[in-house]
């Protein structure tokens, strides 16, 4: 009687009836080593099924089969459930689509998974969770149910296991099209439009040979050597768009202000192949600039008069907050001036700096695939994003990059970049550069002409040959293209190769190709390589701006006294390198005060060259003693039971990012205090798995190994489990 109904319903649909396939599901007619999922709720079917027959056939035609899962898909177990039987069948499927509503997974108590977020779950859980396809396409990871959202059905919330590995290893692809919810908006006709220019885009062989890289106002400090660092990177990693006709333009938002007009000129050039956009962001707000940047009188005046107009209009207490100004920096009255003319005008002012997703509705935004390195432009969860709207606007646009939630700056974002040129589907590249909050929008299997590896499919290599030591051995091959270099050595311990770590500090030591050191570097931080402390002194000083700006975070992160003069050599010599300086500056105080204010003097003394040594010097054994004196503080309101629980907790955080490795075995002995209260034993245990490359380590390590085994409160237990996972190599 059920199969009777499941074929009714099939038939109702229109879907081909296989009575071989399982319910709800459309077979590949083709084969294919890998296989690909297409899942789309049955009201978005119905709405859009001519179109998305096509966009599965014209898939076929590539050779990649495809299934088609139909349903009113109850929750995201329901559709995790198809998925693992997918990956797990003769031909496995490499990635898959979700197309329409499809249930969201809002991942929580996870959030060492993410690249910056960090919030108090007590509060609402909507904003606290990140909405995360993890749950999809890393099939290792463990959740615990939690509830429904009442306000929102198709938010299904999370809690990750603590016995889940506590790292992120997509199993495959995915990718959301979801068309927007807009006020007077058929959004199954724009569902419709997009996938005609996907199967259309699928049919025409794309040459990525025209790109645009932009940076925005306040990203990475503006530091100009980061800047030119990612662009000596490109250049070994897309080699090929560096040389005669070729395109590839780097914009920065001080080159013209303000700089949206020309940077939308740009982005609408119908043949712009691949736009990377680093700037900061908002679910509906790109934001390109600040005030204008100018040293002329009448300029500097007008910037003062909007900051004063923008912290007064509104302002409940504004006589106050203008006299507060007049007093503090003797500006005239009249500068601080608020009407309805000048609101208004100040209005438009900052809207005409930034783009806002409603400008995006009617714009032709062209890359094929747009990076867009920002907070919250990728939230797929909302009625509408900046991520959505590129791609159901009336351009060229297939695929997005973007973040549900904040991202952190000091990243890599442009990492295997390279293999976009070796034919690589943009979702077989996405999937290696995941953290919790990264999202593809839009068509994941679209990808460019093979040119740099054009006898190789690397795409279904990637899935096929994982775990063939050898192949991937002769990709680690320094003849190979940078990225794709990069790659094997990833592949090759997942393989379990024998000599990895020597095989890692020996690419890191002599490689000529800045992606090539830092994957190795990075690689080796993952494994909790033995020749990672050494690394980092190398790493200190490498050319490429961003492998010495991790490092200086690694740094600090690792603690090991062995690193002490390369951190202070780094703090003197990276003045001018902002954003190095800024990390360098983060770690120093993580480490012995004593024996680095030490250093310290010894280094200033032996460099009397410096500019204002003397000065420097004394700015930063002040400094660190600031930041004990802080740490010490933090410590005894976290000891002070007269303070209410929620703040003693709410100090204990101070840890997660700020590793002080000396406090550790102060820390453990909160962990393993029965009379402390229970919520602080865990939030202790929370912390210390950001200790996770500390020299400490082991000694966090044995004292969750006895908490696992005690009888312990069973919170307790479970977070000195998941403290315990999060420290092991990956």
């Amino acid at each position: 009687m059920m199969k009777k109904k499941i074929l009714i319903l099939l038939g109702l649909l229109g879907l081909p009836v296989c009575l071989t396939a399982a319910p709800h599901v459309v077979v590949p007619s083709v084969k294919s080593p890998t296989t690909f999922a297409v899942f789309v709720d049955a009201r978005s079917y119905r709405e859009a099924q001519t179109e998305i027959d096509a966009y599965r056939a014209v898939l076929e035609q590539e050779r990649l089969g495809t299934y088609l899962l139909v349903e009113e898909w109850a929750s995201p177990e329901a559709v995790r459930e198809e998925i693992v039987r997918l990956k797990n069948s003769r031909s496995p499927i490499e990635g898959a689509v979700f197309i329409g509503d499809i249930p969201i997974p809002m991942i929580r108590d996870a959030q060492h998974l993410t690249s910056a977020f960090k919030a108090d779950q007590q509060r609402d859980w909507k904003s606290t969770s990140v909405p995360s396809d993890r749950f999809y396409d890393d099939l290792d990871l463990q959740f615990d149910f939690l509830k429904r959202d009442a306000d929102q059905p198709l938010y299904f919330y999370y809690s990750l296991s603590p016995a889940s590995p506590q790292y992120i290893s997509s199993d495959l692809y995915t990718a959301r099209i979801r068309p927007p919810h807009r006020e007077g908006c058929d959004r199954y006709a724009l569902l419709r439009a997009y996938l005609q220019k996907v199967v259309k885009a699928h049919t025409e062989e794309n040459v990525l040979d025209n790109m645009l890289v932009f940076r925005g106002h306040g990203y990475n400090s503006e530091s100009s050597e980061a800047w030119m660092g990612e662009q000596f990177s490109l250049g070994e990693q897309l080699p090929r768009l560096f040389q005669p006709h070729h395109s590839i333009r780097f914009i920065d938002f001080e080159d013209r202000w303000p700089m949206k007009p020309y940077l939308l000129e740009k982005m609408e050039q119908p043949d712009v192949d691949v736009a990377l956009c680093h700037h900061h962001g908002a679910p509906d707000v790109q934001y390109f600039n600040g005030y204008l940047n100018a040293s002329d009188v009448k300029t500097s005046i007008e910037n003062i008069r909007l900051y004063l107009r923008s912290k007064l209009d509104g302002n409940d207490e504004y006589e106050q907050t203008k006299s507060y100004f007049m007093s503090r920096w003797g500006v005239p009255e009249a500068w601080c001036e608020v009407s309805d003319s000048l609101r208004v005008a100040d209005s438009i002012y900052n809207y005409a700096l930034d783009l806002h997703v409603e400008e995006l509705h009617t714009r032709r935004m062209n890359p094929r695939f747009v990076m867009l390195d920002a907070c919250f432009n990728g939230s797929f969860h909302l009625d509408d994003c900046v991520a959505s709207s590129y791609i159901f606007g009336e351009g060229n646009t297939l695929i997005v990059q973007g973040n549900s939630v904040n991202a952190l700056q000091d990243k890599w974002p442009d990492r295997y970049i390279g293999l976009l040129d070796c034919g690589v589907r943009v979702g077989q590249w996405g999937r290696h550069v995941h953290y919790l909050e990264t999202h593809l929008i839009g068509d994941p299997t679209y990808r460019f002409a093979n040119r740099s590896l054009p006898d190789t499919d690397l795409g279904t290599n990637l899935v096929t040959r994982c775990g063939d030591t050898k192949y991937w051995l002769r990709l680690a091959d320094d003849a190979s293209p940078a990225d794709v270099e990069a790659m094997a050595l990833r592949r090759l311990g997942e393989c379990g190769y024998a000599h990895y770590d020597e095989l890692l500090y020996d690419r890191f030591c002599r490689s000529k190709y800045a992606a090539v050191r830092l994957e190795a570097l990075t690689l080796m931080r993952n494994g909790l390589s033995e020749h990672f402390v050494d690394a980092l002194h190398r790493a200190a000083a490498d050319p490429y701006e961003l492998t010495r700006r991790l490092s200086a975070l690694w740094m600090g992160q690792c603690g090991d006294e062995r690193l002490i003069p390369s951190v202070v050599e780094s703090q003197i010599g990276e003045n001018i390198s902002r954003r190095v300086a800024f990390q360098t500056q983060e770690a120093v105080p993580l480490f012995n005060r004593s024996k680095i204010s030490e250093e310290f003097k010894r280094r200033y003394a032996a460099k009397p060259y410096l500019y204002e040594g003397e000065k420097r010097l004394s700015l930063m054994l002040r400094n660190i003693e600031k930041s004990a004196q802080r740490l010490d503080e933090t410590a005894a309101k976290v000891a002070d039971t007269a303070l209410s629980l929620s703040r003693r907790v709410r100090e204990i955080r101070y840890f997660r990012n700020y590793n002080h490795h000396e406090r550790v075995p102060w820390l453990l002995g909160i962990a393993e205090d029965a009379s402390q209260p229970e919520e602080l034993r865990v939030a202790v245990l929370e912390a210390l798995g950001w200790f996770r490359t500390s020299w400490q380590r082991s000694n966090i390590r044995h004292c969750c190994e006895r908490l696992v085994g005690s009888d312990a409160p069973e919170a307790v237990r479970a977070e000195a489990e998941k403290t315990l996972n999060r420290l092991k190599p990956f």
